[in-house]
């Protein structure tokens, strides 16, 4: 297999459309490499392909940031959507490999987020490159127990179980329950700031608390703006208790997993690790007042996760997972995973939420 792993142009177009037509009788429809060198997704991003004579194989993207990693400035990379035609050709089974050491030859503090869950081909592949690797907590929150135990796909799997949750839904035992586990109850707050822009004020929080965190993305106002755009109407900004996060409420129609449920999500934050819960127990008071049915987060480091908790959060299984190269891990040393600010804001970013 004579495969050369080149910058994409627009030279490329068409034969990344026809690479991504031989994936899609797959199932592989969701996975599609951008038929654009230029998507205008993020900043910072760089496309390469993986061609074989004209025909495209497979192809990865770079998305270049800032980290703050152990009190330091350093330039990572993020590992993006490599796709290879090795899922449908057996001869192509080791493009994916290629595709990953290709990509740590050009920046070697990488790092990867989602992934689907361990089980994953990606994420075993990382692992026996070694790779840190850590599960980024769920937290979930009922607002409103009865659209959510009528709509949860994730938990609806089987007549036997949405008979039951049906059953929990109309009796009133469900809301029951969940409210002696703390769900379903409103917390209080303080009254939080909106925000139309992080500029004029973000940068005094990132460089109060950037030195709180083992490692954390550049959250800086430039930054912030461009990932969570001022134009872009969805995006929620609240400042409370000396920090900010970013909020979302979706209105899910046929979700694999949510059904047709109002989604609540904290997307994004920072504060001083210690003074977490003040943020949390804001952005869940904006969310449930605008009515949502449940509040989700991914958060890694611990003291998110204790603020979480504080305001009626649980955790539930997560399939999102964060691996760091070998290069990027070894910056970090001994850190725990705990000390690792992560969260829905360093993968997509606006994309996929």
């Amino acid at each position: 297999m004579s495969v050369r792993i080149v910058p994409y142009t627009a030279d490329h177009v068409a034969a990344v459309r026809e690479f991504n037509r031989r994936l899609a009788p797959e199932g592989l429809d969701e996975l599609q490499f951008p038929e654009t060198p230029d998507p205008h997704w993020l900043p910072g991003m760089e496309l390469f392909v993986a061609l074989e004579e004209d025909a495209v194989r497979g192809g990865y993207i770079l998305r270049r940031q800032r980290f703050r990693v152990m009190g330091e400035d350093v330039p990572v990379a993020h590992y993006r959507l490599p796709l290879s035609e090795g899922v449908i050709d057996r001869k192509y089974a080791m493009l994916g490999l290629r595709l990953v050491r290709d990509a740590m030859a050009r920046e070697p503090r990488l790092y990867a987020l989602g992934m689907g869950g361990p089980q994953h081909p990606l994420p075993q592949m990382l692992k026996r490159l070694a790779w840190r690797m850590s599960t980024v907590p769920f937290y979930f929150k009922v607002v409103h127990p009865f659209r959510f135990l009528r709509e949860i796909r994730a938990l609806r799997t089987t007549s036997a179980r949405r008979l039951m949750l049906d059953i929990a839904a109309y009796s009133g035992a469900g809301w029951l329950g969940l409210r002696l586990m703390g769900h379903a109850r409103r917390v209080g707050g303080p009254r939080p700031d909106t925000a139309a822009t992080f500029a004029g004020w973000a940068d005094s929080v990132w460089e109060a608390n950037r030195d709180g965190y083992a490692l954390v993305a550049a959250r800086d106002a430039q930054t912030l703006d461009t990932l969570y755009s001022p134009a872009d109407e969805r995006f929620l900004r609240i400042r409370a208790g000396g920090g900010w996060a970013v909020l979302l409420d979706t209105a899910m129609e046929g979700h694999k997993q949510f059904g047709s449920i109002r989604v609540g999500t904290i997307v994004d934050c920072l504060a001083h690790p210690e003074e977490t819960a003040d943020v949390v127990r804001a952005a869940t008071s904006v969310l449930e007042k605008r009515g949502v049915d449940l509040i989700v987060s991914n958060q890694l480091h611990s003291g998110w996760g204790q603020g979480l908790a504080a305001a009626g959060f649980h955790k539930g299984p997560s399939n999102f997972l964060f691996a760091a190269s070998p290069a990027l891990a070894s910056l970090l040393g001994e850190a725990e995973e705990g000390d690792l600010h992560i969260n829905r804001g360093d993968g997509d970013g606006p994309i996929h939420l």
